[in-house]
């Protein structure tokens, strides 16, 4: 899975970060996070998500941006389309919820 490093050490940094809020759903079950291009990955770390939560773009909450490492909704929604384009309010995002996130070791 691909994360960008700003949102990755949102694990680490004291941000508490829980959740990982996606435009596509994930699998359940271990996964690799990935920084870079396709072509030249930079493995991160790993994770396991335990559980998905679908919630419409419109209804996130403050408590959302809270889980996924931000002070404010404001703050998760800019950062959902920074990374994504303009998002409708009747998307469907994926929530994944992380355990046992584990930092590389190189990093």
């Amino acid at each position: 899975m691909r994360f960008n490093r700003r949102n990755w050490v949102k694990y680490f940094n004291g941000c508490n970060k829980k959740t990982t809020i996606r435009l596509r759903k994930s699998k359940l079950g271990h996964h690799k996070a990935y920084a870079g291009s396709y072509y030249h990955p930079e493995l991160l770390g790993e994770f396991d998500i335990i559980k998905i939560v679908e919630i419409y773009y419109k209804d996130l909450t403050e408590q959302n941006a809270k889980d996924d490492g931000f002070n404010t909704l404001e703050e998760l929604k800019a950062e959902l389309e920074k990374l994504n384009g303009k998002i409708q309010d009747d998307r469907i995002l994926y929530q994944n919820w992380t355990v046992n996130v584990r930092n590389n070791d190189h990093n």
